[in-house]
């Protein structure tokens, strides 16, 4: 990776680093790199594809409908409008 790609980088994911973090960071991330190359150089042809390394179960577990314990204390703690609780806005 060089400088130009770094400094990008660093924009792009709004990072403040001194000089030295600079460094130490990039040392890092080009070793990451080095493993991803070596891992694509791994010969895969003609191997079973591991879509899955552990065998899923695919049933799903059944819903039940329970009602909540104390309902008058969630009334008391919650903003409520037309019977459903206010959340904060996002």
């Amino acid at each position: 990776m060089d400088n130009l790609e770094f400094e990008r980088l660093l924009k792009t994911t709004r990072l403040k680093l001194d000089e030295k973090e600079k460094i130490a960071i990039q040392k890092d991330i080009e070793e990451v790199i080095g493993y991803f190359e070596k891992i694509s150089e791994i010969d895969t042809e003609g191997e079973e594809k591991a879509y899955h390394p552990i065998k899923v179960d695919p049933r799903f577990r059944e819903d039940s409908v329970s009602r909540f314990a104390d309902v008058d204390m969630l009334k008391r703690q919650s903003k409520l409008q037309d019977g459903y609780i206010i959340g904060p806005k996002l």
